[in-house]
């Protein structure tokens, strides 16, 4: 499915060539929706290039390997691999460090800046067959792994950083989770399995689906910001401030929210994205309260252990892809992540 232009979705089709000596040809199984692709779609993001076939949130079946990818990766045909959104150059600073290569100035993205209009042209997780370029870093899916938490990869890896990476956390420490979704709900699982407790989740009354699936997961307790303060409530369920709060969703008042909630030295992350609002913040609050407000994107480096999580079989990952679809559904599924009906969580394409 090639998004030609902003807007404007077509269903085309490609001649599936043999992969390149340095890359390796997938047949993909699942493509989770990320809501960045809606900004893709909306023409909202300055590094993607049209035409374009979106999806980097994706697992396939390896079906050939080039002659020198063999030598690269420990894979073999009719393994299920899923590979990090990223593709770094992997020679300059910003790839030798461990949780930044992301930053690299030449780094490509599956799905966002590789556009589709020259070969090998299927560099996107809405095909049915993908090429795995060089650079990708990748990794594979234990027998028992569902695809549909496979496809999660990168959203996993996220909750690992929010949590790891950019909170700082530890076993025992207190975390509040603003927003139900799948962010949410990953950033719990790794709380979960970092010893982090007791855990607080936020959302709107209308997130039962995602509550009934945060409880599942281990939530402690959860706050229905619509019909409770959880400036309030929060102190209450915690017997005081929280050591962190991880703010999912990027509505101003929640990331204000967060900041008036946290702790005297606590540490706010801030990973939401507001779609250019701005959140106006007293910095003397900061200050005074000895706040730490930390922002990131992406995953890098913390994908391994993801898999780790994923492969264990321990939290029901699959269970976040709640709605399916089929590739000619693309249009619907996109605007149904963007305006989601009762009981939605998140969606995935699946093939075959």
């Amino acid at each position: 499915m090639v998004l030609v232009e902003p807007g404007r979705l077509e269903l085309q089709e490609f001649d599936v060539q043999p992969p390149a000596p340095e890359e390796i040809l997938i047949k993909t199984r699942i493509t989770s929706i990320c809501s960045t692709d809606i900004k893709v779609f909306h023409g909202q993001v300055s590094s993607a290039h049209y035409p374009l076939i979106m999806g980097h949130e994706f697992t396939g079946e390896v079906v050939e390997i080039g002659s020198q990818a063999v030598k690269k990766y420990s894979i073999a045909v009719g393994d299920r691999v899923t590979p990090e959104p990223y593709i770094p150059c992997g020679h300059c600073a910003w790839c030798r460090t461990d949780y930044h290569y992301h930053n690299c100035a030449t780094v490509g993205l599956y799905g966002i800046s590789l556009a589709c209009n020259q070969p090998p042209h299927l560099l996107g997780g809405y095909s049915e067959y993908v090429y795995l370029i060089a650079g990708t870093i990748l990794h594979k899916l234990a027998p028992a792994t569902p695809d549909l938490a496979g496809s999660l990869s990168s959203v996993v890896g996220n909750g690992v950083r929010w949590v790891k990476t950019l909170g700082q956390m530890s076993f025992g420490q207190s975390l509040v989770i603003s927003g139900a979704g799948s962010q949410g709900l990953c950033a719990l699982a790794a709380a979960r399995e970092a010893g982090v407790s007791p855990i607080v989740m936020l959302g709107l009354s209308s997130d039962q689906a995602r509550f009934a699936l945060a409880k599942e997961i281990g939530v402690d307790h959860i706050v229905e910001v619509d019909r409770q303060d959880p400036l309030q409530s929060v102190p209450d369920l915690l017997s005081g401030a929280p050591d962190v709060v991880i703010e999912t969703s990027g509505v101003p008042i929640a990331i204000q929210t967060a900041i008036k909630m946290v702790r005297r030295s606590g540490r706010v992350v801030s990973i939401g994205l507001s779609g250019g609002k701005l959140t106006p913040i007293v910095f003397d609050d900061l200050v005074w309260r000895d706040i730490t407000l930390v922002c990131g994107k992406g995953q890098a480096g913390n994908v391994v252990d993801a898999m780790h999580l994923i492969n264990s079989g321990k939290y029901p990952f699959d269970k976040i892809n709640n709605f399916q679809y089929q590739l000619p559904q693309l249009g619907r599924a996109l605007a149904e992540t963007e305006k989601p009906p009762p009981g939605f969580i998140k969606g995935a394409v699946v093939f075959g």
